[in-house]
């Protein structure tokens, strides 16, 4: 249903219901008010009469009424005793008078009732949308009635929302079961459930026309039975105060920028070094040096002849050709003159400096520093962070860097965990495109960075670090009207379970952060992961696979040596939603028909000791998985191997039967054209020498795309992650 929003008559209405709203205690509109809204708008609701007490009830409303109370003050009709079932229309008069003295006790005015039909039975279901700075309305669905902040199993997404986006919504609840008859119960039908919300927050739907000062809404409960969704209760709730005007603080557009620059500068200017004692400035010039930069470096100092060696400029206006990056290491209090001084001649700065926008007395700071950039052409990176590490450009703001170039491009609002993730990262295996710390975001923000990297070839896989809610909003947008599809992982903090503000409505209450980043990820396609450990798995694995397997379930076989281990394997899957079924009858009997020693669990995990291991000096785990996969094709397959125990027993007799295996799990992938993706966990015994061996293995089976883990907990979290990705990457989920 398309409803002409333009029309004068709607928006006045709305307007009109807002002002009316605002004049009581409530800051409400009254039910009836709320319920004709709702039907302009397609959305079933109960046929219903408003009264003020002793009307004759139209009959049309049949024999079994539910009354309601209506009183400027009540906002719990229900906690008060305002509303009654099963009402006769004879009953109505003595049900007024018996309402009005219950809610005077209260200290509650009665003016009038809304009388309706009674709607036949079905499940209570909760809609809701609450209204977020930064974010617009954040929509909820849930088990409804009044358990809803008992159970609390609901699920959030940002308006707009698809129907696939929605049932996706729905599929996340815990309640679906109920909803869909578990146990002989009744089964609704979910699709006009579905056209309800689409309705309400879908392209064009309610959520759209509503003006700013509308911040919450419930429909609780929506009954939905096998027909029929209808809203038998609403509420909607107006701000206190008039909206301030949301267009004055909008960030400009700006051109979409060439972010090669950045990434690959040939001329890169240094603010801040000292030519006496040593500072950022001075290591990040010497990081340069050590990391091979093969550009200009041109150190800008007022007084200084040279800075550690290079001969130094007076300012940006002074150099001689443009500077493609800027790295900008002065006090808060200097920066805006310093850049002035670069207008057309600075392409993009990073401002390191704190002490802007992430503190109160330092928010006109950085609005003058966002507007001398803009005067002067210059894209601002920053303030408040650390720097850029672009493999390919050899440059980078730690010492050490690891600048073998490679596909993982990671943005970070963190700086001091911008450091983390190149440490960590590379320990993990990740050659990194680049890692960018944006800190404030006050220009250029992780959206546009975002964007550029799914246009750039060279970058495969995206990493984000965020702590601002606003910013995922942004980073949403551009994911679901891009064109291009790539796995991203975000890592997010500050995700609270705290609800974010004092909220009338049951979905305000429950709006933490915990639940909009998981709606944001959900609606993006992003797997969100809890940990700096778990970021750095999931970004190994997504860069190491072959992306063009596309997985299609959730199966996974586990394969190796310790009993007790592939239990506590099977349990890590477990706990990322993956299963470990049993192998089919037929594919046993042919494991088992390879005539292995015995002492072998071959259901699944794949249990295999060091014995088994040492035929044909390990080269029997090509001939398991071979039949394996040629009976069965699970979505992931995790092989375990012990270093410490196979090398210790077999090594001197058997050889390197560690390597043999890793080869043959190479060899497997390779010649069974199965869409089953292969991670490799490698355990140690602690030993010096154990830890050797791991190193040169897990550099073998990550240099053949076989991403390594230490443990069962990070391979099934990227196992979790793998999945996630592959499946978008060939199911049409309603974002493109």
């Amino acid at each position: 249903m398309s409803v002409d929003t333009s029309r004068p008559s709607i928006q006045d209405g709305i307007a009109a219901l807002v002002s009316e709203a605002r004049s009581r205690e409530s800051a409400m509109f009254t039910e009836a008010q709320a319920k004709s809204l709702l039907a302009i708008f397609g959305i079933d609701v109960p046929q219903g009469v408003q009264v003020s007490g002793g009307e004759l009830i139209p009959e049309h409303l049949g024999e079994s009424l539910v009354v309601k109370a209506i009183s400027s003050t009540l906002v719990h009709k229900s906690d008060a005793g305002g509303v009654r079932v099963g009402v006769s229309r004879e009953q109505v008069a003595e049900v007024t008078d018996q309402m009005r003295k219950r809610l005077a006790a209260s200290g509650h005015r009665l003016s009038g009732l809304l009388v309706e039909e009674m709607v036949p039975a079905g499940h209570e279901v909760i809609v809701g949308a609450t209204k977020t700075p930064d974010l617009g309305w954040s929509v909820m669905v849930g088990l409804g009635g009044v358990l809803v902040e008992v159970l609390e199993d609901v699920a959030f997404g940002l308006a707009p929302l698809s129907e696939d986006q929605t049932l996706r919504m729905l599929r996340e609840l815990r309640g679906i079961k109920v909803l869909e008859g578990a146990r002989g119960g009744v089964r609704a039908d979910l699709s006009p459930l579905v056209r309800l919300i689409s309705r309400l927050a879908g392209p064009g739907g309610l959520l759209e026309s509503l003006p700013e000062d509308v911040v919450e809404l419930d429909l609780n409960p929506v009954i939905v039975s096998a027909d029929r969704a209808v809203a038998v209760d609403a509420r909607f709730v107006v701000s206190a105060e008039e909206a301030a005007d949301a267009e004055a603080e909008a960030r400009p557009e700006r051109p979409a920028p060439d972010f090669s620059a950045l990434f690959r500068p040939a001329r890169v200017a240094v603010l801040g070094a000292s030519g006496k004692r040593p500072n950022l400035a001075n290591r990040y010039i010497r990081n340069l040096r050590a990391g091979g930069f093969e550009g200009t470096i041109v150190p800008i100092h007022p007084e200084a002849d040279d800075i550690e060696g290079l001969p130094a400029v007076t300012s940006l206006a002074d150099t001689d050709e443009p500077i493609d990056y800027a790295f900008v290491a002065l006090p808060a209090a200097r920066v805006s003159e310093a850049l002035l001084a670069a207008a057309g001649r600075v392409r993009f700065a990073q401002v390191i400096a704190s002490g802007f926008g992430e503190t109160e007395e330092g928010k006109p700071l950085e609005k003058t520093l966002v507007e001398t950039v803009r005067r002067a052409g210059i894209r601002l990176i920053g303030p408040n962070c650390l720097g850029t590490h672009a493999s390919a450009g050899r440059l980078s703001f730690i010492p050490d860097a690891p600048l073998t170039p490679g596909v993982t491009a990671v943005v970070s609002q963190s700086g001091g965990l911008s450091v983390d993730i190149l440490r960590v990262g590379a320990m993990r295996g990740i050659d990194f495109h680049s890692v960018v710390s944006i800190g404030n975001g006050a220009d250029v923000n992780a959206a546009e960075l975002v964007a550029s990297h799914l246009a750039d070839d060279d970058v495969r896989v995206i990493g984000l670090y965020l702590e601002s809610l606003a910013a995922a909003r942004e980073v949403l947008d551009v994911l679901t009207t891009g064109e291009v599809r790539k796995p991203v992982v975000l890592l997010a903090g500050g995700r609270t379970s705290e609800g974010s503000r004092a909220a009338t409505s049951h979905t305000g209450a429950l709006a933490g952060n915990h639940r909009l980043w998981q709606a944001i990820a959900r609606q993006a396609g992003m797997t969100l992961v809890d940990s700096l450990a778990d970021f750095a798995s999931a970004l190994h694995a997504l860069s190491t696979i072959d992306l063009d397997i596309r997985s299609t379930g959730r199966q996974a076989i586990l394969f190796g040596n310790g009993g007790g281990a592939s239990v506590l394997g099977a349990d890590a899957l477990d706990r990322q939603g993956l299963s470990t079924s049993p192998l089919a009858d037929s594919v046993i009997r042919q494991l088992d028909g390879l005539g292995l020693p015995p002492g072998n669990g071959l259901r699944n995990p794949i249990d295999v000791p060091a014995g088994t291991l040492a035929v044909r000096n390990g080269q029997v785990a090509e001939d398991m998985l071979k039949l394996v996969l040629a009976g069965s094709e699970p979505d992931i397959l995790i092989s375990h191997l012990n270093v410490g125990i196979i090398q210790r027993n077999l090594g001197e007799s058997h050889g390197d039967v560690t390597g043999t295996i890793i080869d043959s799990i190479v060899h497997v992938r390779d010649e069974t054209n199965s869409n089953t993706h292969h991670l490799l966990v490698l355990k140690t015994d602690g030993s010096q020498k154990t830890e050797e061996l791991i190193t040169g293995y897990a550099h073998r089976a990550r240099s053949s795309g076989i991403p390594v883990f230490a443990a069962f907990e990070d391979a099934a979290l990227a196992a979790r992650a793998v999945l996630e990705q592959t499946h978008q990457g060939c199911e049409d989920d309603g974002r493109r």
